[in-house]
């Protein structure tokens, strides 16, 4: 098992009870508290872990997702990896409302996001920048801090921007949720419904530096696709990612992806510097600990490896699947989870599946033999080496290229 993620939400239901979306909240661990972190960093991370590692659909399914923004952060291009139909982009109260602030508003709006200021209080601002308010969606009130003459203050003032929909925040018994009805809200969040639930999953353990690198290559003047290509493949965590990304946020694609190049165009070079900078923002220097997941890592790496390398000595076209199939065949024990889930998330053919599910394919004796070489299990290494079609010396030159390889990614 890796080291595992956290992601907190809270339904937000409509009039009728329904569940019109939720809020995201960021948690490091399995109490159901906010942990005392740097409200940006946390962002940060609750994006990654929803978006990247868990996958929206599994957090929230199709319903809306409201997800706190500091003044920092909406001036910041994190906004691609996210989809405006299935995002509400919540102002936090005590951002600074200026004019540069309304003008990227008035983009985010412009590429399709819903707004909702939090927590919110009449403020001097607000009386100043009134055209905000013909830009936000979404008021959220919170009925427990704010007395009922500010209330009715703020409803007051919202009446006069009647596409506003008001969310009632912190009810705590029914009575709280009558009256909020009464007084206009149509949105209401709190224990009275449900308290937090966490969602919980596996991270992967990545590898800081090579991030880094790559970085540094998407910047350059021409960025060579190839050279970024084999680098994403060299971190198992990164490659499963970045297929997880384009499986979960519905590029107009065939949903199949054969290579990590392929992978690449399909998101641009653009749009791969600013998810490389979402996943470098946060502090990917955090590890499991678990030496077990680390040794599991490099046997993936070097299956991986030998798999592809096997492909490339008996002329295969679609090396990098192989390469997959090497890869991502110890990820049920690294992430605890069944391949069926496993296959859900990200985009690989149809024939790597199979082979990662026991079917038999063309891949499947190259990683029998990969995995019987790890094994030292000679009677089967005999055996699939004469189904492949390799002689001992080249088979034993391409294992020891291979664990070198996954070595030096150490």
């Amino acid at each position: 098992m890796g080291f595992h993620i956290f992601v907190g939400r809270q339904p937000i239901l409509d009039r009728n009870g329904q569940v019109f979306g939720y809020e995201l909240l960021y948690r490091n661990s399995e109490k159901n508290v906010f942990p005392d972190v740097d409200p940006e960093k946390a962002t940060i991370q609750l994006l990654v872990n929803t978006f990247l590692s868990i996958g929206i659909d599994r957090v929230v399914g199709k319903s809306l997702s409201f997800i706190n923004f500091t003044g920092e952060l909406l001036t910041k291009d994190l906004f691609t990896s996210l989809h405006p139909e299935c995002v509400v982009i919540e102002i936090l109260e005590d951002v600074e409302i200026t004019p540069s602030l309304i003008t990227r508003i008035r983009q985010l709006k412009r590429e399709g996001f819903r707004l909702a200021l939090d927590d919110f209080v009449m403020q001097e601002q607000y009386a100043i920048h009134t055209e905000l308010f013909h830009l936000i969606d979404f008021v959220k009130v919170d009925y427990m801090a704010v007395e009922k003459n500010e209330r009715q203050n703020i409803e007051k003032f919202i009446q006069s921007y009647p596409h506003i929909r008001m969310l009632a925040e912190k009810i705590e018994t029914k009575e709280q949720f009558e009256e909020a009805k009464m007084s206009g809200y149509d949105l209401f969040q709190g224990y009275f419904f449900s308290k937090p639930e966490i969602i919980k999953g596996v991270e992967i353990p990545s590898n800081f530096n090579l991030h880094l690198q790559i970085i540094e290559k998407l910047n350059e003047e021409t960025p060579n696709i190839n050279e970024i290509a084999r680098m994403i493949l060299q971190d198992i965590s990164l490659t499963y990612k970045l297929l997880r990304f384009i499986n979960s946020m519905h590029f107009s694609i065939p949903k199949k992806v054969r290579s990590i190049k392929q992978a690449i165009v399909i998101i641009g070079l653009r749009g791969m510097r600013k998810w490389m900078r979402i996943l470098t923002l946060q502090d990917i220097g955090e590890t499991s600990g678990e030496g077990r997941i680390k040794a599991l890592v490099s046997f993936s790496l070097s299956r991986g490896r030998m798999c592809e390398l096997l492909a490339i000595h008996k002329g295969k076209d679609n090396t990098d699947e192989y390469f997959f199939a090497g890869m991502f065949s110890l990820m049920d024990a690294i992430m605890g989870r069944s391949y069926e889930e496993i296959l859900s998330l990200i985009p690989l053919s149809e024939t790597v599946a199979m082979t990662l599910q026991g079917g038999k394919t063309e891949m499947t004796p190259y990683l029998d033999l990969a995995i019987a070489m790890e094994r030292f299990d000679w009677e089967n290494v005999r055996k699939h080496a004469k189904t492949i079609g390799i002689e001992d010396r080249k088979l034993s030159e391409i294992s020891r290229q291979a664990n070198l390889w996954a070595q030096t990614l150490d």
